[in-house]
């Protein structure tokens, strides 16, 4: 998308539409997406999807040590057919010391109860609150959009 439209929204979740069958590390183009500067989420990282599509390969704790120091997001896509990430990145990405964000990928209304099969995956590997964007006061998520874009220019 042009940069200058995303500049005007409120928040933005990046995510690979292409090229997800790969098997070779894919860690440069994480890397390139967390570095875009209109970006505060990547969204389902891996592009899984269960008996379709394994889902894309990356040194995990090099993606998730970039996202704390530019200190953006990665998102729990809590889908069933997704559960990208999956309990083990999700604890290294505690470890990391990344924020998440819980999203459903939802494509209907009755699909947004999912969001309970993230919370699962983030209580199991221990994420705290803190460090869910989904918990954020309407202020904080300001505060944080705000601090990365800062960080970004």
């Amino acid at each position: 998308m042009d940069p200058k439209s995303l500049s005007g929204l409120n928040l933005v979740l990046g995510s690979f539409h292409s090229s997800l069958r790969r098997t070779d590390d894919q860690t440069e183009r994480y890397l390139a997406a967390l570095q875009n500067p209109h970006i505060q989420i990547l969204a389902h990282p891996r592009g899984r999807i269960y008996n379709f599509r394994f889902g894309l390969k990356a040194d995990w704790p090099r993606v998730f040590a970039e996202a704390v120091k530019l200190d953006k997001a990665v998102e729990i896509d809590c889908y069933p057919d997704r559960q990208d990430l999956n309990v083990i990145l999700l604890e290294l990405a505690r470890i990391a010391g990344t924020r998440v964000s819980l999203g459903t990928d939802a494509h209907h209304p009755w699909q947004l109860e999912f969001i309970q099969l993230g919370l699962a995956a983030a209580l199991r590997a221990k994420i705290s609150a803190e460090r869910i964007v989904n918990f954020m006061s309407v202020q904080q998520i300001k505060r944080w959009i705000a601090h990365v874009r800062e960080r970004s220019r």
